[in-house]
């Protein structure tokens, strides 16, 4: 029998120590001594292995599933239990060892204990576990997983900063998983490597102001050509001198910085290498999108054309067509979709996001795209014609598009459809209204954008029945 121990059996305070991904402690999780042993069924959307016993449910923390695992109690609620992963007495074949030291430990990362194809299967499951539940898909509509380097592939994240005395200092770093805590980075095995080579001199940095309990992140954006911004998030106004140390900081490294104090309106450059400081091409080079810090884009450019050309092709297009792209963001798929239709219109509730949007179709000489600011969650989506777009595009936040498909769509009554989503439950939801409204799932396929989480990126490709 294969078995994988986790050190375990003689820790210095058995209340407080607990699985991460190497064997080492997370500290405040109390557990039971006691072990219990369990076959792992199936996962959760965070990364948890779930098993049952006795009739309660388990969720345990580095579990995978098809894995006899023996786990500690860690926590209890009224509906289910929190284990935390003692010895893995019988492994699944996509297990891994992870390549980060503080993996577990650091909430950025869930899934490095398993390979990159094994990723793929299990966030392709949960995925379709969610459409099934809602009605909405059979598996021979999935379509093959978009996917992309495993490392050093994202541009873009929010750093945590922490002013913790008993720790040394300043801490940066991702937050721990399921807490507040922050996780001290010297190195990222997922950030961009021109940001990653960063973290070990901003702890100095932030500590040389005047105000370090004052900054409680650092946004970070990385362009084509490995071109660097940092947003050092402040509380309070900076001071003259320490401007001139963030200033004196970005022309040493070479990247650019902004400070900001207050809401988007606060935003100041100090330090900027060239104008526009971050862009990012498609296609063959063929568009270039310019973005700020603070703009969304997608994290992994690399999957990112590959989703944009599967999000073309499904729509199925041709000259004449009109599409409604909402949640368009900086134009990231209406300027691409310019080139195959007869016109696009983007819409946005963010107006900066619009005049980011409208510059770049400006800048690349694209007349038929047009962009607005509208309300895409209210009364804002009454005013188009019925029939005035054939295809309709959607990317919206983890919240879903509950308005659009409810009220939206059955006005317009698009031929095509396709929902670009980051999170399966608020899809399967709307999903299912879609399909009541005569709509019928073409194709969903799994979109890795987020290789070593559990984050789940997916495209549904939808049509009139």
């Amino acid at each position: 029998m294969s078995c994988w121990q986790i050190p375990c059996s003689s820790p210095p305070n058995p209340t407080s120590w607990s699985f991460c991904g190497h064997g080492k402690a997370l500290v405040g999780q109390k557990q039971s001594l006691q072990p219990i042993e369990a076959q792992i069924e199936s996962f959760t959307h965070d990364g948890r292995g779930v098993a049952r016993v006795d009739n309660k449910v388990w969720l345990i923390e580095g579990a995978l599933p098809g894995e006899q695992v023996s786990f500690c109690q860690s926590g209890k609620r009224r509906s289910f239990n929190h284990g935390v992963l003692q010895k893995v007495i019988r492994p699944a074949a996509d297990r891994v060892v992870p390549k980060c030291p503080v993996f577990g430990i650091c909430g950025g990362c869930a899934l490095q204990h398993v390979n990159l194809v094994g990723q793929v299967r299990l966030k392709q499951q949960f995925l379709v576990e969610q459409l099934a539940r809602a009605g909405v898909l059979s598996e021979e509509k999935l379509a093959k997983p978009i996917t992309g380097p495993g490392w050093a592939y994202r541009r873009k994240a929010r750093l945590g900063v922490r002013l913790v005395p008993k720790k040394g200092g300043i801490l940066v770093g991702f937050r721990e998983r399921h807490k507040s805590y922050i996780t001290p980075l010297d190195t990222c095995l997922v950030l961009d490597q021109s940001v990653a080579s960063l973290l070990p001199g901003l702890p100095a940095l932030v500590e040389s102001l005047s105000c370090p309990s004052r900054l409680p992140q650092i946004e970070v954006a990385v362009g084509d050509g490995g071109r660097v911004a940092l947003v050092f998030r402040t509380l309070e106004p900076l001071l003259k001198n320490d401007l001139l140390r963030l200033t004196d900081y970005g022309r040493a490294k070479d990247v650019a910085v902004y400070c900001q104090f207050a809401g988007p309106d606060s935003i100041n450059c100090l330090h900027s290498p060239e104008t526009p400081v971050l862009h990012y091409g498609l296609g063959a080079g063929e568009l270039r999108l310019e973005f700020r810090p603070t703009d969304f884009v997608q994290v992994n450019s690399f999957v990112n054309q590959s989703l944009i050309a599967a999000t073309l092709d499904g729509l199925e297009l041709s000259p004449g067509n009109k599409v409604l792209d909402l949640f368009c963001g900086i134009g990231n798929f209406s300027l691409p979709l310019a080139a195959r239709v007869d016109s696009v219109l983007g819409v946005e509730i963010e107006p900066r996001m619009i005049a980011q949007a409208r510059a770049n179709a400006a800048l690349n000489r694209i007349e038929n795209a047009e962009f607005e600011c509208r309300d895409l969650y209210g009364a804002e989506l009454a005013g188009w014609r019925p029939g005035s777009f054939s295809h309709l595009l959607l990317d919206p936040p983890r919240s879903g598009a509950l308005e659009v498909v409810k009220s939206l769509v059955p006005e317009l009554t698009p031929l095509k459809i396709a929902y670009v989503s980051c999170n399966p439950a608020t899809l399967a939801r709307d999903a299912a209204i879609l399909v009541d409204h005569g709509y019928q799932v073409d194709s969903v396929q799994i979109v890795d954008m987020f290789p070593q989480t559990a984050h789940i990126e997916s495209l549904l490709l939808l049509g009139r029945k």
